[in-house]
């Protein structure tokens, strides 16, 4: 079963190369698999993607078969209202807990922006019941 406010994101390794983000796209676009959340990260000669998609099972299935190192992972999202200091006091909630952020990006749509979060799995439903007790909403999609 499911736990309300976790999020599937497919992190799939690619060649820095013209052309490689464009073949992902295309793949994931002509499968009917919207793109909810994007980020790239980049070094010298690879980069990772993380992708929020409508199905991240599927899309790990047609990015494995077309020849991409992808793997899902477990994410979450606060919506963060719009004032100075609304994303410090998320990020400061989980430093004071113990949980240590191992990345975060922002994510928006038309109602309101929101901050994705990667932490610890084994920490991740303990933070998001922290994070509704303590009044921060969290998304239960994208």
């Amino acid at each position: 079963m499911a736990i309300a406010g976790k999020i599937k994101q497919v992190s799939i390794f690619m060649e820095n190369k013209m052309g490689e983000l464009t073949d992902v796209t295309t793949l994931l676009s002509k499968n009917n698999l919207s793109i909810k959340s994007i980020n790239l990260a980049e070094a010298s000669d690879f980069g990772l993607l993380r992708v929020i998609v409508d199905d991240a099972a599927f899309a790990k299935e047609i990015l494995d078969a077309a020849g991409f190192s992808v793997k899902i992972t477990e994410i979450f999202a606060v919506a963060i209202e719009d004032h100075v200091g609304s994303f410090n006091e998320v990020v400061r909630l989980l430093s004071e807990n113990g949980i240590n952020i191992e990345y975060t990006y922002t994510l928006s749509n038309k109602e309101e922006g929101a901050f994705v979060f990667k932490v610890n799995p084994a920490m991740i439903s303990n933070t998001l019941q922290l994070l509704r007790n303590s009044g921060v909403k969290v998304l239960d999609r994208v």
